[in-house]
């Protein structure tokens, strides 16, 4: 039984964290993921839509148009399918953020519990970085648990975008022409894609904070991460650095997630071309060209060349930079607050 002095509030806790979220972990990593998405989304969806625009192959115009009619026909109706990407977004970030906190603090307590066993039960030793092989292992089990649960939700907003439809239109569309399949179109490929992209998106932003001009302005930021133990309760003391140091190291960790989302995307973006002609595809049943992943890989290097893989690129740099830099810095900063705000796991 409880021994706390609110065994009701432990009853709630348990219950949340039971029935809502798998862990503390997760559940701190999962509202930072959603905070971050609400500041990302408005800047992301614009470009989001030029580039898939872009890689379905789509022409705005003839070329003596100019290029500002051009953009200005890839931009009409900019914000078309928010409503399924903002949901998506931030149940993404709530998935790749908690999943990837449950991952890493797993990692941690193993190393915590081998130190102690080494140090004979006594003392306390201080939290260590993790190595960068287990900080990519963490994230692909983050990108294995999005490819396993949030695809239909993929296969809807890229059809919205792809179309310039609504959503209830794209989705009659799919489930009338080929039911419930129509919404895991592309579904297996999506586990060679996300797993690869998140391990080197959350590795690339770790190794990026610690580089020799990075070590410190993250002073302050590792000072003050919570670290918590199975209790849920923090070990740690917040220590709030000063004005200019905070600005420094939101810039430098602005920096860092613009890179971190560059390298993730340039990793993974000629099977990103695929996919979006796969989901996006007006097409349906036997009628569809692109079926399969690697069926689709032949058809567009045949008919197009290689240089279509690359397609809506210059879309990516513009949307990756930017919104990582305000994604990851802003999950950062929300972590301690959802720790304090969160009630412990056992009371």
């Amino acid at each position: 039984s409880c021994s706390c002095p609110k065994p009701a509030g432990c009853r709630l806790a348990r219950a949340m964290y039971l029935l809502v979220f798998p862990n503390r972990d997760y559940a701190v990593g999962a509202l930072s993921g959603v905070v971050a998405s609400v500041a990302a989304i408005l800047v992301m969806h614009p470009i989001e839509s030029v580039k898939v625009r872009l890689q379905v192959g789509e022409r705005a115009g003839v070329a003596d148009e100019g290029w500002l009619r051009r953009m200005g026909e890839l931009l009409r109706r900019p914000y078309c399918g928010i409503g399924p990407h903002l949901f998506q977004y931030s149940a993404l970030n709530s998935l790749r953020f908690g999943s990837f906190a449950t991952a890493k603090a797993f990692f941690e307590r193993r190393h915590a519990e081998a130190s102690a066993a080494a140090a004979g039960g006594s003392g306390h030793k201080a939290a260590q970085l993790l190595p960068l092989h287990e900080i990519f292992l963490c994230g692909a089990f983050s990108g294995g648990c999005i490819a396993a649960m949030l695809h239909p939700l993929w296969v809807l907003k890229t059809h919205q975008q792809a179309q310039r439809i609504g959503a209830a239109e794209a989705a009659a569309g799919l489930w009338r022409a080929e039911g419930l399949r129509g919404f895991f179109r592309g579904y297996v490929s999506g586990f060679a894609r996300f797993p690869l992209a998140l391990g080197i998106f959350f590795t690339a932003y770790e190794a990026l904070k610690r580089l020799p001009s990075s070590a410190a302005t993250s002073a302050a930021a590792v000072a003050s991460a919570p670290a918590t133990s199975g209790g849920g309760e923090s070990s740690s003391v917040a220590v709030a650095p000063s004005g200019a140091a905070s600005v420094q190291e939101l810039l430098a960790r602005a920096g860092c997630g613009a890179l971190a989302g560059v390298l993730c995307w340039t990793s993974i973006y000629p099977l990103d071309v695929v996919q979006s002609r796969m989901l996006g595809e007006a097409a349906y049943g036997s009628e569809r060209v692109y079926s399969s992943a690697l069926q689709s890989f032949k058809h567009i290097y045949r008919t197009e060349g290689l240089h279509s893989f690359a397609r809506g690129y210059s879309a990516v740099l513009l949307r990756s930079g930017p919104v990582n830099a305000v994604l990851l810095p802003v999950s950062d900063a929300a972590q301690p607050f959802a720790d304090r705000l969160l009630p412990p796991s056992d009371g």
